[in-house]
């Protein structure tokens, strides 16, 4: 017992031991930080919030954009956000997240505004080449890449046009 004793009074009495590294310490490769948005690669579809099992990543539709909202004080750091991000726009920063002392401090918010329909000015969502190549296994028409540029409406004007087009062209 005297023994254990001593130990602990030289361990008081003696000078510090731990030694502290200059600068940071490096992250490990593949580390999952906190979530990043490319705002000019995000398609608005909230397959992000989607997928997010504890609601760190939120999004909301608004007349004429898409709000994407992520608080990394609720991320889980999974990195399923970005694994299913169908336009590629989320990726986790390779550095551990700040410290902070309330919760929501370190909460994000961005409006990404959508492109208009080229015939009406509507917001419409955005389509890109991958997404088109996607549903129509790689054999994209033209005809394919203006429709996905129209809003849903004018798209069904167009279709309907051209369905009335077909049916009356064998009667003339």
């Amino acid at each position: 017992m005297r023994s254990i004793l001593r130990v602990i009074a030289d361990n008081v009495k003696g000078e510090r031991a731990t030694v502290r590294l200059p600068g940071s310490v490096p992250v490990p490769e593949g580390f999952r930080g906190r979530v990043i948005i490319d705002p000019t690669r995000c398609l608005a579809c909230g397959m992000c919030a989607y997928v997010c099992v504890s609601d760190a990543v939120t999004g909301s539709n608004e007349a004429k954009s898409y709000v994407w909202a992520y608080d990394p004080g609720r991320c889980t750091f999974c990195a399923r956000c970005a694994d299913r991000c169908p336009g590629h726009a989320l990726s986790m920063e390779p550095a551990p997240a700040p410290i902070y002392t309330r919760p929501g401090e370190l909460r994000v918010q961005l409006a990404i505004a959508l492109p208009t329909c080229p015939e009406c000015g509507a917001p419409n969502r955005p389509v890109t080449e991958d997404l088109l190549n996607l549903a129509f296994d790689h054999a994209v028409t033209d005809d394919a890449r203006l429709l996905a540029k129209l809003c849903e409406r004018c798209r069904r004007r167009r279709l309907q046009r051209n369905l009335f087009a077909a049916a009356h062209e064998g009667k003339e």
